[in-house]
């Protein structure tokens, strides 16, 4: 085996995450991860790092909202297309990292920070787009409704483990990592059969981004078969974005903090301890190739 030239299977045994066929979305299961191998097999032999595929998504993405932005027909089918080239180099970066042993905290930084900038570049041009094509600035605005509704929803999740880690750095015990009480990643849930679930759910799975890049995808066929069909959907698809993501983000933060439930899944998660307890399980193996992944329980102390 060559380090630096490895064969498709030797790449497929070691760079896909654990449960790749489980965990994710449907399009990251079905198709992103099983062929983001061919991608990596092409990096690796160019001897691209981790950090710089990462990179060239962002600049797909970026360059897709950029065509999406100028509001034609073109520029539009070429935008999405692009957001998928991003959307498939964002797992390509994982399994480099897996490959050279450098998966590690500062790639998964800068790939959510990437996530970030997609996230609000993407929703504004959807709005500018418009606003380039049909010249009335309006739109402008409804783009910077639709990037403000996702950016609440992604940083719902991010804030709440900022939270966390203010509690770990200012406590003076350790913590033990609950060995399954904290809200692993999982298969994805179904549509609940009953209670406000029954009409949330399809309405939070809208605004998630492989359903968006979806929805685009259709909207650039329409492009290429029925130009006044796609302008008409497009309007009518910013126009339900615009007010539904506000809202839905608004909803999800106002719902954790009534609840509380940042302090209940914290405490899912950790629970105190003292290392110098009889049978407190030592710290888990250390993997070059996963170091995100282990399943182990570990400690947290502030003292470290």
């Amino acid at each position: 085996m060559s380090h630096h030239h490895p064969t498709l299977a030797e790449l497929r045994a070691t760079v896909q995450k654990q449960r790749h066929r489980e965990i994710g979305n449907w399009l990251a299961r079905r198709v992103a991860r099983p062929t983001a191998v061919y991608g990596s097999w092409v990096a690796v032999r160019l001897g691209l790092s981790a950090h710089q595929v990462t990179l060239v998504a962002l600049a797909a993405s970026l360059g897709g909202a950029m065509a999406i932005g100028t509001g034609s027909r073109p520029g539009f089918v070429l935008g999405v297309a692009l957001a998928h080239l991003g959307f498939w180099l964002d797992h390509v970066d994982g399994q480099v990292a897996r490959w050279r042993g450098t998966a590690g905290l500062d790639g998964v930084y800068l790939d959510y920070l990437m996530h970030h900038v997609v996230n609000l570049t993407l929703g504004f041009a959807l709005g500018f787009g418009l606003a380039s094509g049909t010249g009335q600035p309006v739109w402008a605005l409804a783009g910077f409704a639709i990037a403000a509704g996702w950016a609440l929803l992604s940083l719902h999740n991010d804030c709440r483990y900022k939270a966390f880690l203010q509690r770990l750095k200012s406590a003076s015990m350790s913590y033990r990592v609950a060995g399954g009480g904290g809200d692993r990643p999982s298969p994805p849930v179904s549509w609940p059969r009953h209670g406000l679930g029954l009409l949330s759910w399809p309405l939070y799975k809208l605004c998630e981004p492989h359903v968006v890049l979806m929805i685009m995808t259709g909207l650039a066929v329409l492009a290429g078969v029925r130009p006044p069909l796609w302008l008409f959907c497009w309007r009518l698809g910013v126009i339900v974005m615009a007010i539904l993501a506000p809202v839905l983000g608004a909803a999800r933060i106002a719902r954790c903090v009534a609840r509380g439930s940042v302090e209940a899944e914290f405490a899912r998660w950790f629970q105190t301890c003292d290392p110098a307890t009889p049978g407190f399980p030592a710290a888990a193996p250390f993997s070059a190739h996963r170091p995100l992944d282990s399943r182990a329980a570990g400690v947290v102390s502030p003292s470290e």
